[in-house]
């Protein structure tokens, strides 16, 4: 892909061209793209267009942005979360308890900072790989030595890694399959390493709970995908990966982690009893897309008119999140009354926010007393926040949730 990015004529999993436009926010600036000090003259501008496929029922973006310029610098990192960390620790135990007796190697896809394999390192004794393209996130203890390789995760990758490597036990892919161009092609990579009694987990932000909690924040460039159980499985077994079991988690506001292995496993009942609930619900079906539009364009005028009312109030926002930048940007011009955004990832302090380009600073610098108001635009870390708010950084105030769903305000 040498161009900044192409049109997607065709589904990216089932290949058909019939897809259905379901929600149109315009022209954005990549959601991770942080501004340097008078670089915002050089911003680039993206469709960002939500469609759905008539045939498998995947929902996905319109572009395909060149993945080189999106991923090989990375501002998102894991452990600067805490409640990230606590799950990341479960989740190592469930693939620890999941996966093959004789267990030697583990690889991770997209491994960011590493704090899952962290994990690992301190509940067993495999072989860790960690794949992951942008080098600027990867700590110290992994550099140059050959547990971590700086690559794009591919069928072609996979192969040379089984040639020089051989198969693996485990591989876990947390919440990247939504950023790749070519979900299958990175499917048949991981089914080409993997073990015939080895075991492939797959999470990935639920498109049932953007659907039913209007969780539009989360449509970004970068996200190429929004799965649902149904079209993650759909592509699983495309490839000849079939899924066993199923567990529900609280990252990017509700995460689905799907369990999948070669061989034929006895089917969970808590997987069954999750795709039923999807069923239910209409993820899969077209009107529930459309009515999210409605509520979508609401939701937007009704934060518009928020930050159009305190114009002559201090009100700055914590969190500098990807899915911070599509929810100021689509509410626009009148977001720029933020004095500042707060952010406990060091690596976005005094650089500016994507669009509306508002400074990002340490929260004791931003979180101080003339602030009247403090804007949750990372909202799906809301309890984690609030507690800094109260009881790291001694401030009290009006706390405003846009969503899920409707905007909250409440004192602190």
């Amino acid at each position: 892909m040498e161009n900044a990015y192409e049109l997607v004529t065709n589904c990216r999993s089932c290949k058909r061209s019939d897809l259905d436009l379901i929600l149109d926010l315009g022209s954005h600036p990549l959601a991770n793209a942080l501004i340097e000090f008078g670089d915002a003259n050089n911003e680039k501008y993206y469709p960002l267009v939500l469609l759905r496929c008539k045939m498998c029922t995947t929902i996905q973006l319109s572009v395909n942005v060149n993945p080189r310029i999106l991923f090989s610098t990375y501002s998102w990192v894991t452990g600067t979360s805490k409640s990230t960390k606590e799950y990341c620790a479960r989740l190592a135990e469930l693939a620890l308890s999941s996966g093959p007796a004789n267990l030697s190697t583990i690889l991770e896809i997209g491994s960011n900072d590493g704090t899952l394999l962290d994990e690992f390192k301190s509940k067993c004794s495999a072989s860790l790989f960690g794949i992951d393209p942008a080098g600027n996130v990867v700590p110290e203890r992994f550099e140059n030595k050959t547990n971590f390789i700086k690559e794009f995760f591919t069928h072609k990758f996979a192969m040379e890694f089984a040639v020089k490597y051989g198969k693996v036990d485990i591989i876990i892919a947390r919440n990247v399959l939504s950023h790749v161009p070519d979900l299958i092609d990175v499917l048949l990579g991981v089914n080409q390493i993997l073990e015939p009694n080895g075991i492939f987990i797959v999470e990935f932000h639920d498109a049932n709970r953007i659907l039913s909690e209007l969780q539009y924040d989360s449509i970004y460039h970068e996200h190429t995908y929004y799965h649902s159980i149904q079209s993650m499985e759909f592509a699983l077994n495309q490839i000849g990966l079939e899924v066993f079991d199923a567990e529900v988690g609280p990252i990017s506001g509700g995460c689905v982690i799907l369990f999948a292995s070669k061989q034929k496993r006895l089917v969970s009942h808590r997987f069954q009893e999750l795709k039923t609930k999807e069923s239910n619900l209409g993820v899969g079906k077209l009107e529930p897309w459309l009515r999210f539009a409605e509520r979508v364009e609401a939701n937007i005028t009704s934060l518009r008119r928020e930050f159009e009312s305190r114009s002559d109030s201090s009100i700055s926002a914590f969190g500098a999140s990807a899915r911070s930048s599509t929810l100021l940007n689509s509410v626009g011009e009148s977001a720029g009354i933020l004095d500042g955004i707060a952010d406990n990832n060091h690596r976005k302090w005094r650089k500016y926010s994507p669009g509306l380009n508002i400074l990002i600073d340490k929260p004791s610098q931003v979180v101080n007393k003339s602030v009247n108001s403090i804007f949750l635009s990372a909202f799906n870390f809301e309890n984690e926040i609030v507690n800094q708010l109260r009881n790291e950084l001694g401030w009290s105030g009006e706390v405003l949730v846009p969503l899920p769903n409707v905007l909250r305000k409440y004192q602190i």
